[in-house]
């Protein structure tokens, strides 16, 4: 059969599916024809032609390049894909944002970045060249907070927001490539407002109304950009290396206004310099030479089948909230190319969010079997072991053995090392090597707060009692959130008992019969892990006062807007489901995929069977009821 004839047959039959999927209920994007991209470190799966995708993995290179070349020693490249796809107009990024125009105060949309625990989206339209100063601005900014995650343990707010500011004002052109371009709206608006003192703007957090309140964050944005192109761009600074010098002394110091103080000099003369700079009218911008080749050779091309490309649109919907749609289309990808391990992957990961765990186990064990590197599946398989039969003597082997076989697929994924730290722990001939994953697991995502935890529980298996004293002390010094600091101070309660404890088995160690009725896996005591890697359905519980603070992962089956500021939900975990609110939404602490978020962007209509992490409050005497104080969205 001809090529010709052969791409004929294969629009007829991609039609053909798409009236199908036209006349029953069903979320579907069509195309005549949908091309994957490779370059080097990126995919990318379009239905705006071979030649836009091409020019978008270059720009997904050139992007990257760019922080390879302002910070060469920088971790630019997660331990999980990025998946990228470019729909070639607004019709297309309907079909996979459906909640986004929901928001009738929408702003125009040319692209997104959407981080999950296994694996990264970017979103992007292609016909959006030439419509403002930057159409990528929003997805360049997450980009950059991802790759900040990959190296920060933690950033002072400012910090953090003007970087990803600074690098999304980034221009990517065929002959050059503008870092630090300023934005006209924000200088417009720096030159009209009163900017933040710089002592305030130091102190800024997540949960501060300079950060969540509409009228106040777009100057705390644009001063925070402001003194970022400073540092990056003005002369003197760069001589002076004065953000270098910030950031040695934060990290000695761990605080924002003090390293100010000492990098800036004295804050009131800077503050001047700071307003000057942000109201002058031309800004020096940094220029490189593109660096990202984009060849034949160089950038594989190939076309999609149908169910590759219902699977690639499951994927997405599944990790943004839309898992019954997503469920759908994986069935009929299934049913068209029975061979696809991707679309069994991704129906095992919904049956794993679903709890039907005979489904994802059988699902998982099919990927594995048509891609024996399917990492992901046997990560999950790992988890449904754990989930089904917990830590005993024939299922313990088979959990680490799984994970082993994710971090030799996979060296760089990081939640495998913490799950691992917690798996090896539970026997001796394992026991010594789970601190060198729980510390290999910190280094590949520095701002995961129970990954240090799972370092602190490791040398307590260890019997390593005063290092443990050290990290938990250096555990409560480096809490951020409420969350943190819960799980930082409960790690010091399980520390202080194994400590009495042990203390005790020394006194008894005589040899009396009681001591080995009253001996117990260090760090263990309380049967519980309340910081491992993140398990869906594993509780988290920290003991203070007369109230509990847990973690659960599961589901929301249901959430009751009570007036303007209350909620009530029912939550699905492991087959129970707990009955949760909070009086007031506001004070709720969101994290969408371990970013901070607002409340005003998590509206508590869309949160109906949503995938989540809820840290609550309950008395002693309650475990399915209590006070929500957190929410993070994955």
């Amino acid at each position: 059969m001809s090529p010709a004839m052969s791409n004929l047959l294969f629009r007829s039959f991609l039609r053909i599916v798409c009236l199908a999927l036209f006349l029953f209920p069903s979320v579907a994007l069509c195309a005549d024809r949908w091309v994957e991209v490779r370059s080097a470190h990126f995919t990318i799966s379009s239905n705006a032609g071979e030649k836009e995708a091409r020019r978008i993995a270059n720009q997904f290179e050139e992007i990257r390049g760019v922080f390879l070349a302002a910070f060469p020693s920088l971790k630019v490249d997660a331990g999980k894909p990025l998946v990228l796809i470019a729909v070639k107009n607004e019709d297309s990024l309907k079909v996979l944002l459906p909640d986004f125009w929901n928001n009738k105060d929408r702003t125009p949309l040319a692209g997104i970045f959407i981080p999950g625990f296994d694996r990264n989206f970017a979103l992007l339209r292609t016909d959006v060249q030439g419509t403002g100063e930057n159409p990528y601005h929003s997805l360049y900014h997450e980009y950059t907070h991802a790759i900040m995650r990959l190296n920060f343990a933690t950033l002072p707010t400012w910090l953090d927001e003007g970087l990803a500011e600074f690098y999304g004002n980034t221009l990517v052109e065929s002959g050059e490539i503008g870092i630090g371009q300023i934005s006209k709206r924000q200088l417009a608006l720096l030159q009209r407002s009163q900017l933040i003192p710089i002592q305030t703007l130091m102190s800024v957090d997540h949960r501060s109304p300079l950060y969540n309140e509409r009228d106040q964050v777009s100057i705390f944005y644009a001063e925070s950009w402001a003194l970022v192109h400073y540092l990056m761009t003005d002369p003197e600074a760069r001589k002076e290396q004065t953000l270098k010098r910030f950031m040695e002394v934060l990290e000695k110091t761990n605080d924002s206004e003090e390293a100010a103080k000492e990098s800036f000099g004295d804050l009131k003369k800077f503050q001047i310099t700071l307003e000057s700079y942000a109201r002058q009218v031309s800004f020096h911008y940094m220029k490189m030479k593109p660096q990202a080749p984009i060849s034949d050779k160089d950038y594989a091309a190939r076309e999609l089948s149908p169910a590759e490309v219902l699977t690639v649109q499951a994927d997405f919907l599944e990790h943004n909230g839309h898992g019954k749609e997503a469920r759908s289309l994986l069935q009929q990808a299934i049913e068209q190319q029975p061979g696809l391990a991707a679309a069994y992957s991704e129906r095992g990961f919904y049956e794993f969010y679903q709890h039907d765990n005979d489904g994802a186990d059988k699902d998982f064990d099919k990927a594995i079997e048509l891609d024996p590197k399917d990492y992901r599946a046997m990560y999950f398989k790992a988890e449904l072991r754990l989930r089904k039969d917990g830590y005993r003597a024939e299922s313990t082997p088979q959990i680490i053995s799984y994970l082993e076989k994710v971090v030799q697929i996979n060296p760089d994924f990081a939640p495998a090392y913490a799950f691992l730290s917690v798996a090896y722990r539970q026997d001796d001939s394992t026991k010594a090597k789970a601190l060198d994953a729980g510390i290999k697991a910190t280094k590949l995502a520095p701002t995961v707060f129970a990954y240090y935890i799972n370092v602190g529980n490791a040398l307590m298996a260890l019997k390593r009692d005063h290092d443990a004293q050290i990290w938990s002390e250096r555990l409560n010094k480096n809490a951020r959130t409420p969350a943190e600091k819960s799980m930082a101070e409960a790690f010091a309660v399980r520390l202080a008992k194994h400590a009495e404890d042990s203390a005790k088995k020394d006194s008894a160690a005589s040899g009396e019969k009681q001591a080995a009725a009253e001996k117990q896996s260090p760090g263990e005591e309380s049967g519980e892990e309340a910081s491992t890697a993140p398990i869906p359905g594993k509780t988290a519980t920290a003991a203070g006062g007369g109230s509990q603070t847990s973690t659960v992962e599961g589901v929301i089956r249901e959430a009751r807007c009570d007036g303007v500021k209350g909620v009530t939900l029912r939550f699905a975990i492991l087959g129970e489901t707990l009955s949760l609110a909070a009086a007031d939404i506001a004070q709720i602490e969101f994290r969408k995929d371990g970013k901070a978020s607002r409340a005003d962007e998590n509206p508590c209509v869309q949160w109906k069977d949503r995938k989540a992490r809820l840290t609550y409050q309950s008395g002693p005497d309650t475990k399915s009821s209590g006070e929500i104080k957190g929410i993070d969205f994955f």
